[in-house]
């Protein structure tokens, strides 16, 4: 790598003991005394809250982080923004100065060479126009036999750890406007729906105002605009929040996430797409059976005026 190491966005609200495991694991990985943290945390819902965040926030007073990182800057909100709009509105502030950005929340645990990794993909794939963003996740156990590459290229982006350039995120459309060529494109839908079942549900449920997330807009910019996202081949990212904790995760959610053992460098060149992989990706994200079916009545039951090109402009201010 030659150029500065890309900035870290970390999101943080009301899990003092996760946020500290995070920062401690993100101090620990290689190259983190040479990179720049913008810390946003959130403020409380409710009186409930206060407390937790007070802790968050004592937390990150502790001076032991400044002299982990390159630069710790702390922005504590007062009001409550939920977890969207503080990711929308942080991560344009920083990408806006910086160019790039790294993004975590408050209950990621990184490998020692996760930060290597994602500095190594942004760098090399500035301009690869068919790169949208990068992870560290990677939610496949093994990878496919006799697979020769050290990343996945698959139409899907992910919120356990992602990086991207200031000239894709600029371009992300979050009124989703273009949302209903994936009912009139069979293809498109195909192609939206080829690493889960789960997203359309998901999309359908955000344009009739029923939930607020940010992450399935990004998806959805991925696949209009024909973008991939890179994943490497073993697993640089531990979610710890699958501990009834969060806000949107619950104790029934389950995913890989252990971590691998560290190896030699990943090579994130970008590889051809592999059905193999996406067949796992779908299989994974598309859940149980009975979940299926539910997504599936829900799909067909989705109103006219989603489908339709008349949707009005929208703005995310939750997930």
């Amino acid at each position: 790598m030659t150029r500065s190491l890309a900035p870290v966005a970390l999101f943080a609200y009301a899990r003092p003991d996760h946020l500290e495991q995070t920062l401690t694991a993100l101090s620990a990985a290689e190259g983190a005394r040479d990179t720049s943290v913008w810390i946003f945390s959130d403020g409380p819902k409710n009186a409930a809250a206060e407390g937790q965040v007070a802790a968050v926030r004592s937390i990150l007073a502790e001076s032991r982080w400044q002299q982990d990182f390159a630069q710790v800057t702390i922005i504590a909100s007062e009001k409550n923004k939920g977890l969207a709009r503080s990711i929308v509105e942080g991560v344009s502030r920083v990408i806006d100065q910086h160019g790039t950005v790294i993004v975590l929340e408050d209950d990621l645990l990184v490998a020692p060479d996760f930060l290597r990794f994602m500095n190594s993909a942004l760098e090399r794939h500035e301009h690869t126009t068919e790169v949208g963003s990068v992870t560290g996740y990677c939610p496949i156990a093994q990878p496919p036999a006799d697979y020769p590459h050290d990343v996945y290229a698959v139409p899907r982006s992910c919120s356990h750890s992602w990086a991207t350039w200031r000239d894709r995120w600029e371009t992300v459309d979050w009124s989703g406007r273009d949302a209903p060529r994936l009912w009139q494109d069979r293809a498109l839908r195909r192609r939206f729906m080829a690493t889960g079942s789960d997203k359309l549900d998901r999309l359908g449920r955000q344009l009739a105002g029923r939930i607020d997330s940010w992450s399935i807009m990004f998806n959805l910019w991925h696949v209009i605009n024909d973008r991939v996202a890179l994943y490497p081949v073993r697993n640089l990212v531990q979610n710890i929040g699958f501990d009834g904790s969060g806000t949107h995760t619950g104790a029934h959610d389950r995913m890989h996430t252990a971590l691998a053992p560290s190896g030699s460098a990943l090579d994130p060149a970008l590889p051809p797409e592999d059905p193999r992989v996406l067949a796992s990706f779908h299989k994974i994200y598309s859940g149980s059976l009975p979940g299926q079916l539910r997504r599936f009545l829900r799909n067909w039951r989705m109103p006219a005026s989603i489908r339709s090109l008349n949707i009005k402009e929208r703005h995310t201010h939750g997930e």
